[in-house]
């Protein structure tokens, strides 16, 4: 395989790039002058030295030299409302929800959704984490699952749902999922503030919504 073909495959990996589009990003970078690939190949170079990925929320965010145990600027916000996580897919839709500005509580990045193939959570060593905070010093009160509302999304917060019942129950912890205001087959990364704001204000509880629906 020559080196055209090599880094087409490459691009391929990104999410949402077929093979027509990874060849055209090829041929990109071609045509722009060497200064343009030099940058890009040292930034490419330099992201594992200068990002690190927060060991409380598992974002990732600019680490500063001095930091000696990583923790991004929101989880270390002291200002920050404690009693409240929201669950999100990715980091996209993490910096959506922030420029929204409805919400001032913290996260938690699954990092992605269960494929529909898998019908339990046990593949995903982030899950166990996330069923950690429940018990974390009594701190959270309520637990938002905002997982867009594609099919995998949705797969998602029932496996999450399953997973986090009992603690939940245990520890007098809400679980609840965005309410009115989103679309269905819509990602939280393409929600405007105002729709991201209604949807955090009618927010339903998740465990009432699952009795009714099985009665």
């Amino acid at each position: 395989m020559d080196s055209l073909s090599k880094l087409a495959d490459l691009f391929l990996r990104f999410p949402g790039i077929g093979p027509r589009q990874a060849r055209r990003f090829v041929y990109f970078l071609l045509r722009e002058d060497g200064r343009y690939r030099s940058e890009l190949s040292r930034l490419v170079a330099e992201i594992s030295a200068s990002v690190a990925q927060c060991a409380r929320c598992g974002r990732f965010f600019e680490r500063r030299v001095e930091t000696d145990t990583p923790e991004c600027s929101i989880c270390s916000d002291s200002n920050r409302d404690r009693s409240i996580l929201m669950v999100v897919e990715k980091d996209a839709d993490l910096e959506v929800v922030e420029r929204s500005g409805c919400y001032r509580g913290r996260y938690f990045v699954l990092g992605g959704t269960v494929p529909l193939t898998e019908s339990t959570t046990g593949r995903r060593p982030r899950l166990a984490s996330l069923l950690e905070k429940l018990t974390e010093r009594g701190e959270i009160k309520e637990i938002v699952l905002a997982l867009s509302l594609t099919t995998e999304g949705e797969h998602t917060a029932s496996l999450l749902t399953d997973l986090l019942r009992d603690a939940a129950a245990q520890n007098r912890v809400k679980l609840s999922t965005l309410g009115r205001g989103l679309s269905s087959g819509l990602e939280i990364e393409y929600s405007d503030s105002e729709t991201l704001r209604q949807a955090l204000k009618s927010r339903k509880n998740t465990l009432t919504e699952r009795k009714r629906a099985q009665k």
